[in-house]
């Protein structure tokens, strides 16, 4: 009987071990794998769907359009572009969130070359970050202390309660409604 007891309490520490190995051995092709993908993405970035790109599928096809359409028009008042994307968090990881962000405004071209007038609202819920890339000649008109306020007073309070459509669009409200007192 104890011989018995001794050899099942064997092969049960026996399969405890293996069990944790093999997760450990998941873990780093996950790791990997992710990391693989990352540097995929960031080596081609997609080039943009419309003016709003949602890899995280935070908005409706509603909300996508409302947005897209509030672009367009300030676009034809102004000729400043505004992109916004939304930033799955497989594309990168929260550290290199930001260079993610300026590498997509610059890939995507967003602004006219010569004005270098763009805007790309970037976010990512599952990383908590929020970026707002502005070209130069936007940094003209308006200031890293006035995005900022944006940023903290009109779109972070509503991200706070996961409601993103309504963060974002208060924060593109806000953007144009400061350029428009500027330009």
């Amino acid at each position: 009987m104890k011989f018995r007891i001794f050899h099942i309490f064997v092969l049960l520490i026996t399969l405890i071990c293996t069990a944790k190995a093999e997760a450990q051995v998941k873990t780093e092709l996950s790791k990997e794998s992710v990391e693989n993908y990352r540097k995929q993405f960031w080596d081609s970035i997609p080039k943009p769907k419309g003016w709003v790109n949602d890899y995280e599928q935070d908005f409706t096809p509603k909300q996508i359009a409302s947005l897209d359409s509030t672009i367009v028009n300030f676009m034809e008042e102004s000729s400043i572009q505004i992109a916004i994307v939304t930033v799955d968090s497989l594309m990168t990881s929260k550290k290199k969130f930001n260079d993610l962000a300026l590498k997509i405004a610059n890939q995507w071209g967003v602004g006219e070359k010569v004005k270098d007038n763009g805007i790309l609202f970037a976010f990512s819920k599952l990383h908590r970050q929020i970026r707002i890339v502005n070209g130069y000649g936007i940094e003209k008109l308006i200031s890293d202390r006035e995005t900022k306020e944006i940023i903290e007073n009109t779109i972070i309070p509503y991200f706070k309660k996961d409601d993103y459509y309504t963060g974002t669009f208060n924060g593109l409200s806000a953007l144009i409604k400061l350029l428009k007192t500027k330009n």
